[in-house]
């Protein structure tokens, strides 16, 4: 690999939970045109992402901005629930979502470089990303009340070249369903409100999405439950935690793979 285009990047109060998901994110960037790597404590690197939503982190930063630093190229992104922040060139919206990290930090990157290639907006959302880099082939929904798997399967899907959209109670997932139109579904059991297998059902006797495929995941594993699932209309049923292997067998299945 070129280490021209490798970029260290530190955090600024940035929270566990979602420096956990940076980790992985950056996972990803290792098959694509510019891999990123958290620096070590105290190395600033040369992209610094703070916690805008945190006054400690702002402060922190502040104070650093106040420092004479050798290098003159390191860029700060703010990391933002906000739509937009006046005067603020590079942020990141929340939530953290591998399309849009990494969307942002490659047009970083191109910039240190110096890389002729046409800019584009910073702050970009999913479908804009099949221009800087990442093809989309296909449109997954998932739909699951925990965040990590939530996080954990589109990371998967993404690295598959499947868009992603993302639901945590049935009750979205159904708003999603009438908004956009899927090729795989992945759908948890239990859920808030309309459980997993109560929404398959209404899924499969939709005439319009009927034929999408639905892969069911839960972590109980007793014939009854993949009775129940059968039952449903559910296409495929997989355990969590998620086998890798047997996670990409069964996506493959079902849609095209770039």
């Amino acid at each position: 690999m070129n280490d021209k285009k490798r970029f260290a990047v530190a955090l600024i109060g940035v929270p566990e939970y979602e420096r956990t998901i940076i980790k992985s994110i950056f996972k990803l960037s290792l098959y694509r045109a510019y891999t990123y790597i958290l620096t070590t404590e105290g190395d600033p690197g040369q992209i610094i992402l703070v916690d805008a939503d945190d006054p400690d982190a702002l402060a922190e930063w502040r104070v650093f901005q106040q420092q004479e630093h050798p290098d003159a190229s390191t860029t700060v992104v703010l990391v933002t629930k906000q739509q937009t922040l006046n005067q603020v060139p590079c942020q990141i919206r929340r939530p953290l979502v591998a399309t849009r990290v990494l969307g942002v930090l490659d047009q970083i990157a191109v910039r240190l470089l110096a890389d002729p290639e046409p800019e584009i907006p910073l702050e970009q959302n999913q479908a804009d990303l099949a221009q800087t880099g990442t093809a989309y082939s296909s449109m997954a929904l998932v739909v699951d009340d925990s965040l990590t798997i939530r996080k954990q399967i589109e990371l998967e899907l993404q690295a598959l070249g499947i868009r992603v959209d993302m639901a945590e109670s049935g009750e979205i997932a159904a708003k999603l369903l009438i908004q956009n139109r899927y090729d795989l579904i992945l759908l948890d059991i239990i859920l808030p409100g309309v459980d997993g297998y109560q929404l398959c059902k209404t899924i499969k006797k939709n005439k319009a999405i009927k034929k999408t495929p639905v892969i069911m995941l839960t972590s109980k594993s007793s014939p009854f439950d993949r009775i129940r699932g059968a039952l449903s209309g559910c296409d495929t049923y997989l355990i969590k935690p998620l086998d890798p292997s047997s996670f990409h067998k069964a996506v493959s299945k079902y849609v095209k793979l770039s």
